[in-house]
């Protein structure tokens, strides 16, 4: 439980940095039926839900179904993600890419067959999204992150 908070921290403090790029960022934002997501990003690229995912120095793994880490037991991270996106889609009307952010994973591996969650690593994570093309304006970003501000649309 320690090592997911401090993931979360880390990717938390990652994403706010991408606020001084036009980006808009939400942390904890509760989804009917599947519990919190741990960070909605809003920028000129588009949306992004994002779960967070201790890699704990070891070797991580991104499966179309499964995460694994280590050696411990797969987990269904990247079903979850996209039910979480699809969710986040339906509130915000507005396409939602899901992303997984692994954070202190020695290595990430993802599967070729993997093409729609996007995969993250905290470091490399503001860079990365900076650099991606823009497809939103200000505005445009300004109103999405109005409406995923209204607690009452989450629910």
């Amino acid at each position: 439980m320690r090592q997911e908070l401090q993931a979360r921290q880390r990717t938390g403090a990652e994403v706010d940095l991408l606020e001084a790029s036009d980006w808009r960022a939400l942390h904890d934002v509760p989804l009917p039926g599947l519990g919190l997501l741990d960070h909605l990003l809003i920028g000129p690229p588009g949306v992004l839900a994002v779960r967070t995912v201790p890699g704990r120095r070891q070797r991580a793994q991104v499966g179309d179904l499964l995460l694994t880490v280590g050696r411990a037991e797969p987990r269904p991270d990247p079903r979850w993600i996209r039910r979480a996106a699809a969710c986040a889609a339906r509130v915000l009307a507005a396409p939602v890419t899901p992303a997984l952010a692994l954070a202190d994973a020695s290595r990430v591996e993802v599967a070729p067959t993997q093409r729609d969650v996007l995969v993250l690593q905290p470091p490399t994570l503001t860079t990365l999204l900076r650099g991606t093309p823009a497809t939103l304006k200000p505005p445009e970003i300004e109103a999405l992150f109005a409406v995923a501000r209204a607690r009452p649309a989450w629910t």
